[in-house]
């Protein structure tokens, strides 16, 4: 099985996955959490009904 996984794929292909800075991080996550609690302070429930 494995090698017709192997050869299904040409050798020079890879797969790259972007760089992203510390600071393209940093700034995701902040936006995420300024997100968050601004729905939690308009009361909004974000826990989609699990308790």
């Amino acid at each position: 099985m494995s090698m017709i996984s192997l050869a299904a794929i040409p050798a020079g292909v890879e797969t790259r996955s972007g760089d992203y800075s510390f600071k393209a991080v940093f700034l995701f996550c902040c936006a995420g959490l300024l997100a968050s609690f601004n729905l939690m302070a308009q009361g909004i429930d974000l826990s989609a009904g699990l308790m």
